[in-house]
Formats: structure tokens, C-alpha cells, sequence
């Protein structure tokens, strides 16, 4: 029997909750890093994650944590938060004549990009994912921080003859965990994902995902790109999980087609948060 493996796509970090969680279902857990992100939290050693990183060709020329902590220096100061925000940014700026910020023209006129024009993209791929990731932080530090302001009392509590006021954040909505709201930022990251770790995947693997947005973006694109329907399927009423055939024809859309004969997974709300 083949050793069930989940590899976390795209996210670049979980808690460790998530992990305990992911354990007992799971021979082993892996998670891919781009260049230069090297904190590795201790708990990933203690349950054995596997940190997985893109091949030495795609490593980013030039003074690549210098430009993460400019793109940081933005992501913290710009009154535009999210990842959308900073594509648009970002096609105003180009950092040397190896940075190619554009892989549409290479989509388009169809089939794999080809060694040079990965290396070219791979400046990139790492930022986009890199950046991506600490806009989530950002984000998750503001949702913590609602959390917190909503379990305190209401601030109108006392000045009132009723015994129980709604607080003033209570309706507020919660932020899905991935810093993407648009189609075009949610391509964009899972692009560079595939690209950078592609080396690493095999068609027996589960392509892990935590976010429903992510898990029905995949479906959604395979219905329109793929040939024949994704096979559903459960692991252990935990996991989602949705197999797709493999390709026959090279499609133009580049997710499609590293989804060819790949098993992509989510994990049902009840065990991510709690029965």
C-alpha cells in the first residue's frame, strides 16, 4: 500500500493545531517554502513536516530579501491592503532586466514555458508567495485582534436598562485565511506555487488546500480547462476530496494543467475548528 501523503497547497505555514490534526491522517505532511523563507517554527520538526523548497535553478537573482522587505515595507504602509492591492502595485515596478512580472504572454501562445523563461519568472514566484504569505500574517494578526476586542464586554454595557447590548463589532464578517478575494490574485499564487514545487509532486500525493475558496477555484477551473469530471471521494470524513483524470490534450490554462492526474483535498469545517 502507498504511503498517503498530503502536501499543503499553497499555504507556506499552519498552525500547529492544524498539524496535530493532520498527523493521524496522514503518513507524512509536507510544506513548500520559496527561497529565502527560512523560519522553520519548531513544532514542524517535532511532528516531522517535510519543508519542501523550489529547485536552485528558480532561486531569485540579486538581493532578493532586500526587495521582500521593500515589498514588506508596502504591504505595511500601503492604505490598499491585500494581495490584489499589491498586484496592481507591482506591474509599475520591475527590478532588472530578469525580472519578468508578465507569464500571460507565455500562457497564451500555449504548451511549458521553457528553461529560460522559468528562470526568468522565478524572481517572480518567490516574491508573489513570500509577499502573499505575510500579507496573511498581517491579516491574521487583525483578525486575532477583532477576536479579541469582540469576546470584551460592550463598551454601552452599564449605560443602558437592557440586560444584553450587541457589540459594535459583533456583525463584523471574518476574513477567509488566504489574503486573496479576486480570481486573478488567487491564479497568481497558486501559478507561482505550482511552478516553484512541481518537482516535488506526484500523482499518488494530496494536494492539500485549508481554504474552501481555494478547494472550489480548483474545481471550478478544472470544469472549464479539464477533460471529464473530477471523481469525488473521503478520507475518513475528514477530507474532501476531488481526483482528476489525466489529460490527454496540453491545455492553455497552466493550473489545469499541473492538476492532470493529481488529487487535490479539504479539510470539512467540523475537524478544522472544532466538532
Amino acid at each position: 500500500m502507498n504511503e498517503r501523503i498530503a502536501v499543503l497547497c499553497p499555504e507556506l505555514s499552519v498552525p500547529e493545531k492544524t498539524i496535530e490534526l493532520l498527523v493521524p491522517l496522514f503518513d507524512a505532511v509536507k510544506i513548500g517554502r520559496p527561497w529565502f523563507m527560512d523560519e522553520e517554527e519548531p513544532f514542524l520538526k517535532k511532528h516531522a513536516v517535510q519543508i519542501l523548497r523550489p529547485p536552485d535553478e528558480l532561486k531569485p537573482p540579486g538581493d532578493f530579501k532586500r526587495l521582500v522587505a521593500e515589498y514588506k515595507g508596502w504591504v505595511r504602509t500601503s492604505r490598499e491592503k491585500g494581495f490584489d492591492a499589491f498586484l496592481a502595485f507591482q506591474e509599475h515596478k520591475s527590478y532588472g532586466q530578469e525580472a519578468t512580472w508578465d507569464i500571460r504572454r507565455e500562457v497564451r501562445r500555449g504548451g511549458d514555458l521553457t528553461d529560460e523563461d522559468r528562470k526568468k519568472n522565478a524572481l517572480k514566484w518567490n516574491l508573489f508567495l513570500c509577499l502573499a504569505h505575510e500579507i496573511r500574517v498581517q491579516e491574521n494578526e487583525a483578525e486575532d485582534l477583532l477576536k479579541t476586542l469582540k469576546e470584551k464586554d460592550s463598551p454601552l454595557k452599564g449605560l443602558s436598562d437592557e440586560e444584553e447590548l450587541p457589540h459594535p463589532l459583533s456583525e463584523l464578517p471574518e476574513r477567509e485565511g488566504l489574503p486573496m478575494r479576486s480570481e486573478a490574485g488567487m491564479g497568481q499564487v497558486l501559478e507561482s506555487w505550482f511552478s516553484l514545487f512541481e518537482g516535488h509532486l506526484s500523482g499518488e500525493d494530496i494536494l492539500l488546500t485549508l481554504s474552501p475558496g481555494v478547494f472550489q477555484y480548483l474545481c471550478d477551473l478544472w470544469e472549464e480547462w479539464g477533460e471529464g469530471p473530477a471523481a469525488g471521494a473521503a478520507l475518513k470524513d475528514a477530507v474532501v476530496l476531488r481526483q482528476f483524470p489525466l489529460l490527454e490534450k496540453s491545455p492553455v490554462n497552466v493550473i489545469a494543467r499541473h492538476l492532470s492526474g493529481k488529487t487535490i483535498g479539504r479539510i470539512r469545517d467540523p475537524y478544522l475548528y472544532g466538532k
